[in-house]
Parts: C-alpha cells; structure tokens; sequence
C-alpha cells in the first residue's frame, strides 16, 4: 500500500503519520547523509521487499513521490529522522547511521516559507470562490443525499474492528501535484467518483460517510486534502470493498467498464440550476488567481528540492550498506 502522511499545504508542512504507527513495536531511525540519501536507502529496502514479497505499506515523499520517507513492515517501522511521527508509548527506538560523521542538513527554511506564504494566499482565494458554491447550496437536499448514500453503502451490522488512519491521498510536490488513488482503490468493488465545484458539500458529503463508518465499528481510512488538510478528499471501508473520492482537478478520474463505478455530481444535485453561468465572471478570476498563487509555491518548493539534493553527501555504497544492516531486523 502506498501513501502520504505529510504535505506541503496552505497550513505549512503537515504530518498526520500518528493514526498509522500505533502497533508499531520497533522504529529504526536512519541518520546522516542528508534526506535524500536516507530516502534512497528506504528505496533499496522497498525494492528488496517487493522481491521477497513481503507486505508493507511504503509512505511516499511530499519532496519526491517516488521516494519514501517511510515503511511499516508488520510491528517495524523505518524513517527518515526529519520526518518521524509521534509513536506510541514504549516503543522501541534504535538508529542507523549512514554517514555518521554527516547529520542531515536541515531544510532551507527561507524558500519554504515563502511557498507555503503561496498557499496560503491560495487558500484565501479558494475560500472566496467556495463561497459562491456555498450560497447556492441546498442543505436540505445535501443532507437526505449523505443519508441515501449512508444507507446504500454502511450495513446495519456492525463491522469487526473500529479503527481510523488518518493519511493524504497525495501530495504537492516540487514536480507538480501527485495523488495515489488508483493504487489504493485498485481492489475495492465499488468505487464512488464525486464530481462538483469547490464548495458544493463534497467534504461535508465524505465526512459523514465516514462518522457513520466509524459509529458502525469499521475500519475506516480517511485522506485528507493534501492543500487544505481540514478537509476531506476520500473515503475508503475496505470490509466493505468501497471507496469514494473527490473527482475533480488535480485528482480529476473518470469512470472505467467497472460496473462498480459510479459518479455523484454535487454541482447538479445540490446547487442552483444556472449557478456557473451567473457568476461566470468571478469563477473564472478566482480560478486563474487559486492556480497563479499554485504555480508560484511549486516553483518555491522546486528551490528548496534543489537545496536539498546538494546536501546529498551519502555514498551508494554507504546507503546500501545500511540498507542490508536493516533488513537484519525484518
């Protein structure tokens, strides 16, 4: 399984990993020679599991998608020091050192701030053109759709196990916008595709998907939304073999011959007939100004990749070697 636990958002840098690490045993802490070399390292054991075909869940790199900054390997975890979770009491910690006499350069502060001052002004934007949305919304008739769909989707008898894991379906990223949703809904038999404009209930809708999930004691992974991580962009109950997530750009997805598929059109459920033509004008002022304040904390956070790959100072050989003293503990 692949996903993220951290993001470059309109909040700062954000970390959700705790939900994710609770029956973690054993974290093994790897130190020295910069990120990226500590990345690399977890690359080499990624690959040696998928070769032994041993289960885990591979936790992706906001810096560089293909790149992990984590693995769980049954009651193991292994990360990156810069981003470790906050883990359960009483877990076992140890460190393994790539470069000993390197620590890992911290990130340059500077540039990221500036691209996350980017998102921010974003985010502001995003909330005016929400608003319009809003306005026109029925409450009423979003209300009895969460309903409908509670009861189509979430059995009256209860499920084995009430357990919620917080995580985000992708990332921004120096390289543009990245997301997971074909790999983490590849096996579910139902798969639900919410289309809608921003502020057309389409958290509000996943929210309550999930509390109701929750209430009946299934085990429940939310993403949130890896701009704004307040709000919700997919739901998945695998006892239940469904998910159902926000369809719409930078994720927009289409539904495939999967008599599973199916689309929820919030815009033309819940919002007032003629909304997009009226206020024509403003969507598109704030639709141009969301994406221009995007582009420019792309390009900042570009910068700071940039940074951060000079502090490489590990060897291959080095990040081998401590991948083959870790895999001693798997």
């Amino acid at each position: 399984m692949i996903y993220f636990t951290s993001g470059h958002t309109a909040k700062g840098f954000v970390q959700i990993a705790e939900t994710n690490v609770q029956e973690i045993k054993l974290c093994i802490l790897l130190r020295g020679g910069g990120d990226f070399a500590q990345m690399e390292c977890l690359e080499e054991i990624e690959q040696r599991l998928k070769k032994e075909k041993v289960a885990f869940e591979c936790i992706r790199s906001p810096w560089n998608a293909a790149l992990p900054e984590g693995l769980i390997v049954g009651e193991i975890a292994i990360w990156c020091s810069s981003y470790v979770p906050k883990l359960p009491a009483g877990t076992v910690v140890r460190h393994a050192a790539i470069r000993p006499d390197l620590l890992s350069a911290p990130m340059s502060s500077k540039t990221a701030h500036l691209a996350y001052d980017c998102f921010r002004k974003a985010h502001f934007v995003r909330d005016e053109w929400e608003s319009i949305f809003v306005k026109q919304l029925n409450k009423e008739k979003a209300d009895q759709l969460a309903k409908n769909w509670m009861d189509f989707l979430i059995p009256e008898k209860p499920g084995s196990m009430q357990k919620t894991v917080h995580r985000f379906l992708g990332a921004a990223t120096p390289s543009g916008t990245v997301d997971c949703i074909p790999q983490l809904t590849a096996d579910l038999s139902k798969r639900i595709f919410i289309k809608g404009r921003p502020g057309s209930g389409k958290s509000t809708f996943m929210k309550k998907i999930a509390r109701a999930a929750e209430q009946q004691k299934f085990e429940t992974e939310v993403y949130h939304c890896s701009f704004n991580p307040e709000s919700i962009d997919m739901v998945i109950v695998r006892e239940l073999g469904f998910a159902l997530f926000d369809s719409n750009a930078p994720h927009e997805y289409f539904p495939e011959n999967n008599q599973g598929d199916q689309v929820i059109d919030m815009y033309k459920e819940l919002i007032k007939p003629g909304t997009d033509e009226q206020f024509a004008k403003e969507i598109e002022l704030y639709a141009n100004k969301y994406a221009e304040f995007l582009d420019k904390g792309t390009a900042h956070l570009l910068d700071v990749y940039n940074d951060k790959k000079k502090t490489r100072t590990a060897t291959s050989i080095a990040a081998s070697r401590t991948a083959e003293l870790i895999w001693n503990y798997l």
